[in-house]
């Protein structure tokens, strides 16, 4: 049943009210051909694409009931508040589909693409900019439903619903002693941690594509449709909708792990002590950092984030940084890889504005200093702005990760040990409500130095100032790793603000493969053209692909 309730402001007129009434008395066949209908999708003036998506919804509505909610709704009112940043929130789709099996997804593709409306696709909603994962006056496909963790010991496999989390899925490992290669943020997305930079996957079935009309579904891995399979692990929305993920498994102990948090008078022995873990990482594959600097509240600290997957206590490799003092706090302990996600994502909550920024660089402490130099210049006026926090944080990306790659079907990324060790810098701002309790923002280790500026802020107000400081901040940065021969032009998409073209960065010939895989997967380029978020395998500037043939 289509229920007809109150409706924000502007977002329906009298002919998507005519359309609904029509669509309860006539049914989708009738609609579909009626010129009352198609008068009622050209809308009113300035509220055309209000009315199409109107009418794309209401469709919806009688294919799949109430999987489709409305902003009058308690569960569409739920969604929305559940995303990350608090620009993502504030957006209203037309309506929300919650799909609960593959089905409804192909059905939903079916009717998008036939009506042309426009859609966003969520998986965990981790995503820091407005429309990456939300749209305005669209249809939103909130794929949370969708997030069954399924083990199967005799395959050495975990099957992962696309709407899952990280922690839902080393919930289920962790209590059989198993691991997989995913995030360590508990509440991110399986699937944007996926098809945003995984380097290492053996299995990813199935997805639903506009091949043959929307019909197109199926696995893709190593045997299976092998150059959809390397170009999802980098190409982003750009193919189809993820249904679900398997994992191969591996035997998972205890680590060791947990969180150092110094004084900012450190700071010379951390860069010493990081350029010196990368270079000596390959004697120490299970070994990572996360290494944080912090400002908040007129205080200036150092965080980092030690793990030893092999569980391997005061391990060697670690020890040049937990010998660091005075240390503030010290939550290094025997744990489990769950329990570490959790701690990282309380520095992280939702509903805070967000931006981040990112670059790519070789290892060198002296580098490090300069980085550390610049963002607090860059950053100066943001130190008295109330309630407002930024981190710069330096994440290393080694060749023991990248090595593993080749072997599970490359990526689409351009990442290889040929690239050498090299760090991923995340710089991240804070910006905390009134009567919270101060972040402590985390990001992962990537096989770059990628520097990731994440302003967290609540109030409009500060939009512009902090969007020009983090393009500032990134450019210099850059250009010094210019000027030191260490510059790498990768860009992590996960990390990338809106304006960065990370898949431009992956090199022309990869682009050109993830462009010949969409023409092949969506010859109409559906998700070029509806899918308005994430980052398009074609610029706006590069004009739109629009497939020849149906295959």
């Amino acid at each position: 049943m289509v229920k007809i309730g109150s409706w924000r402001r502007g977002a329906v007129g009298l002919g998507g009210l005519a359309l609904l009434l029509l669509l309860l008395l006539e049914g989708v066949g009738a609609v579909e051909g009626s010129l009352l209908a198609r008068a009622a999708v050209m809308g009113l003036g300035s509220e055309r694409n209000a009315e199409s998506s109107m009418f794309c919804c209401a469709l919806l509505s009688l294919q799949l009931g109430t999987k489709v909610s409305y902003p009058f709704s308690s569960h569409y009112k739920s969604q929305s508040q559940s995303y990350w940043s608090l620009q993502e929130s504030l957006m209203t789709p037309t309506c929300r589909l919650t799909p609960t099996q593959p089905s409804d997804i192909s059905l939903a593709l079916r009717t998008l693409s036939k009506h042309h409306c426009s859609f966003a696709v969520r998986g965990g909603g981790h995503m820091a900019w407005a429309g990456a994962a939300n749209i305005q006056d669209g249809i939103a496909i909130d794929m949370s439903a969708i997030s069954s963790v399924e083990m199967d010991k005799g395959a050495g496999t975990v099957k992962v619903g696309a709407g899952a989390r990280w922690d839902g899925v080393y919930d289920v490992l962790d209590g059989q002693g198993l691991g997989v290669s995913g995030g360590r943020v508990a509440g991110v997305g399986v699937a944007g941690i996926v098809i945003g930079g995984v380097l290492k996957l053996l299995l990813l079935p199935p997805w639903r594509s506009m091949k043959k009309g929307g019909r197109g579904n199926g696995n893709a891995n190593l045997t299976h449709h092998p150059d959809l399979f390397r170009a999802l692990k980098g190409g982003s929305n750009n193919f189809g909708i993820l249904t679900s993920i398997t994992l191969r498994t591996f035997p998972q102990g205890p680590i060791w792990g947990g969180l150092i948090i110094n004084p900012i008078s450190t700071a010379p022995k951390q860069v010493l002590a990081l350029q010196e873990f990368v270079s000596a990482s390959a004697s120490d594959p299970y070994a990572s950092v996360l290494n944080v600097y912090m400002h908040t509240q007129g205080t200036d600290l150092v965080l980092s984030s030690l793990v030893h997957t092999g569980g391997e206590v005061n391990a060697d490799s670690l020890k040049a940084f937990a010998a660091i003092g005075p240390q503030l706090m010290n939550s290094m302990r025997v744990t489990r890889i769950g329990d570490i996600a959790r701690e990282l994502a309380a520095g992280a909550p939702n509903g805070m504005r967000q931006i981040f920024g990112t670059a790519t660089f070789g290892n060198s402490a002296a580098l490090f200093t300069s980085i550390l130099n610049i963002t607090d210049t860059v950053f100066a006026p943001l130190r008295n702005v109330s309630d407002l926090q930024y981190t710069t944080v330096f994440q290393p990306v080694t060749t023991a990760m990248t090595s593993k790659s080749a072997a599970t079907g490359g990526n689409s990324m351009g990442l290889d040990p040929s690239m050498g060790n090299l760090v991923c810098t995340s710089s991240s701002f804070l910006e905390r409500s009134p009567n919270t309790t101060p972040p402590l923002t985390r990001t992962l280790p990537f096989q770059n130095i990628v520097l990731d500026i994440n302003i967290q802020w609540p109030l409009a107000e500060h939009d512009q100032l902090i969007t020009n400081l983090i393009h500032t901040a990134v450019s210099q940065i850059n250009a010094l790793a210019k000027s030191m021969d260490l510059f790498n032009d990768y860009i992590y998409l996960n990390y990338a603000f809106q304006d960065q073209d990370p898949i431009a960065s992956y090199g022309e010939g990869n682009l050109e493969e993830l462009r010949r895989v969409s023409r092949e997967v969506d010859p109409e380029g559906v998700f070029q053209r509806l899918v308005k978020g994430g980052f398009k395998l074609w610029r706006e500037e590069e004009g739109e692909y629009l497939g020849e043939a149906e295959l």
